[in-house]
């Protein structure tokens, strides 16, 4: 595109930071919120799983280490489903199409505007079993085939974002350093309580007590 080499670099660099800023600014306190609303049973088994992972890692938070978690990595796909950073997404259809809900079909043309609310899809009670509910468990085992109806990055989880669609290119990186934070965390506390709250653009925790880690 005619760009320098070091600008271009300073616009990715720019274009990650800001873009990841704002969006962990609304998930980071959702994803607590919920870990700190399913109770003590649910950190006693986050740490369980984190710290024995870790202790078999030779001490060290590695990316391995943290792909073995599967409670950990359920926990947060639960938040993303449950309570999406983006709720909105909107795009023009490139070509004549049908969209099929449950019920019915509607007929789109080339041009028109397509603008959606996400939780009417990831909170479908026709899909997910006590849609409403934070299940932090729901996607182990066989649960993880639903991960396709975990629409927070603007398509399927278990897709890949490309030049051809709208799929956030940071999908991977936002489930990845949410995991990290729920590892760091249940490395240096047992269990926590909170009061949520709301901000403009989602959710708000204040932390109200904290159970520094018994044993690591």
């Amino acid at each position: 595109m005619g760009l320098e080499r070091e600008e271009a670099c300073h616009n990715i660099l720019f274009a990650t930071c800001f873009n990841s800023f704002g969006g962990m600014k609304v998930f980071f306190p959702a994803l607590m919120k919920y870990v700190a609303q399913a109770g003590e049973k649910l950190h006693r088994q986050l740490a369980d799983e984190i710290r024995s992972t870790v202790k078999s890692n030779g001490g060290e938070v590695t990316l391995s280490a943290i792909e073995k978690m599967q409670l950990t990595k359920s926990a947060v796909y639960e938040a993303l489903r449950i309570e999406p950073p983006v709720m909105f997404q909107y795009g023009k259809a490139k070509k004549d199409l049908i969209i099929e809900s449950h019920e019915a079909a509607f007929e789109v043309k080339k041009g028109e505007m397509l603008f959606g609310f996400q939780p009417f899809a990831t909170k479908d009670p026709k899909i997910f079993e006590n849609a409403e509910e934070y299940i932090p468990n729901r996607f182990l085992g066989e649960g993880e085939k639903l991960l396709k109806y975990v629409l927070w990055s603007n398509g399927p989880e278990n897709e890949s974002p490309t030049v051809a669609n709208k799929q956030c290119p940071g999908k991977d990186f936002v489930v990845l350093i949410g995991r990290l934070l729920l590892v760091e965390f249940f490395l240096r506390y047992d269990t926590f309580t909170g009061e949520a709250g709301t901000l403009l653009l989602g959710s708000s925790l204040t932390v109200t007590s904290l159970t520094k880690a018994t044993g690591k």
